[in-house]
């Protein structure tokens, strides 16, 4: 009976989300990949020479700079400096409507400022708005409707996902626990008819990734919803809630002191001349501080040190690194990395790529699967 009960939920969740799903999945492959598929496509944006000194200029020079180039009715929100030399540095001027529904009605406009660092330089400003990449990521989030409709759509699917690998593996045990009975749901064999062999396909390769993919839809929960990312701190942290970091509060100013603005930037320069990338973050209110992320390894975030400096006169209010956090926190700033793969780079990068294209032939074969069935039952 409980088994029957096991194979009627895995049926029709499977069915009723096999459709997201796969779009899920789809798009998770092209996402694990999109740093390596930016800098061979966007080379011309994303490079430029060193010259000879490979002096840059000073950092809110070439924020206005970048400001003066999209306007001021598009506001410049974030930033990304590339220290090692001969990258573009990346201006961000984005908006969104939380409560919209669907992509253009969610994003009220979106550009990334390419400005060559030495020169100052713009060398293109795109409308990331109808980028490729980002709309494989923003199909992948939320469908393309925005995070109140479709955030909820894709992360009550991931949900199911985690219910249809739990029933699933239920379902692998065959019903007589022999050898040769386990030795079917673990050897794919391609001498058999056609309807075995899917059959075959979906039980065996089910079987092997349902570790990885559990993690991948469990930290697909963690950015969707609050109670999945505080139970998950709770079970690393102990059985204990987690503790929000407090951000220090600035000595008032309307924007950002330039001259200290640009010592700090400067100085960050100096002292992370390896690091990957800064992601500078700039904050609407009066009392919000400098907000620089350093990540120190290429393409994953897990790895850093955090500055938040005083935006009035430029006094390191704040630092810390990942190396300072621990249990819940600790798998926090992980979860990006373990949800794509980049957590030990190019490895877990083709692994994840690997387990998103299993993923994604999940509902394919269940479909065939139950068609076959309905079709002998009529």
């Amino acid at each position: 009976m409980a088994r029957k009960v096991f194979f009627w939920v895995h049926k029709w969740l499977g069915l009723i989300t096999g459709l997201i799903v796969l779009i899920i999945s789809v798009t998770g492959c092209i996402n694990v990949f999109s740093d390596e598929l930016k800098e061979y496509f966007y080379q011309d944006r994303m490079y430029v020479a060193v010259p000879e000194q490979g002096k840059f200029q000073s950092f809110t020079k070439l924020r206005d700079r970048a400001q003066q180039a999209i306007g001021s009715e598009h506001k410049i929100t974030r930033s990304e400096l590339y220290p090692s030399g001969g990258r573009t540095w990346i201006f961000r001027a984005t908006l969104t409507d939380k409560k919209g529904i669907g992509y253009w009605n969610y994003n009220k406009y979106y550009y990334r400022v390419y400005m060559n660092p030495y020169t100052g330089e713009v060398v293109h400003i795109e409308d990331t708005l109808n980028e490729f990449f980002q709309l494989m990521l923003s199909l992948h989030r939320n469908l393309l409707l925005g995070d109140t409709v479709g955030g909820i759509i894709t992360g009550t699917s991931a949900l199911c996902f985690f219910v249809l690998l739990i029933s699933g593996l239920v379902l692998w045990f065959p019903r007589k626990w022999k050898k040769k009975a386990f030795n079917r749901g673990l050897a794919l064999k391609l001498s058999v008819g056609k309807k075995r062999l899917i059959y075959d396909l979906h039980n065996v390769f089910g079987f092997y990734m349902l570790i990885p993919a559990a993690l991948i839809a469990v930290t697909g929960l963690v950015f969707v919803f609050d109670w999945a990312d505080n139970s998950v701190q709770y079970v690393a942290n102990g059985g204990q809630a987690a503790k929000k970091l407090e951000i220090p509060l600035s000595t008032p100013h309307p924007d950002y002191n330039l001259s200290a603005a640009d010592r700090a930037i400067a100085d960050l320069l100096q002292r992370h001349r390896t690091a990957d990338v800064f992601s500078v973050r700039f904050r609407d209110k009066e009392t919000d501080p400098l907000d620089v992320q350093v990540r120190l390894a290429k393409n994953r975030t897990h790895l850093f040190e955090w500055y938040y400096f005083d935006r009035n006169t430029g006094k390191l209010l704040l630092n810390y690194g990942d190396q300072d956090v621990k249990g819940g926190q600790k798998f926090r700033t992980m979860n990006y990395d373990l949800h794509t793969g980049a957590y030990a780079g190019m490895p877990t990068k083709m692994f994840a790529f690997l387990i998103s294209l299993i993923c994604a032939g999940m509902p394919v074969t269940g479909y065939i699967m139950w068609y076959n069935k309905f079709r002998k039952s009529k």
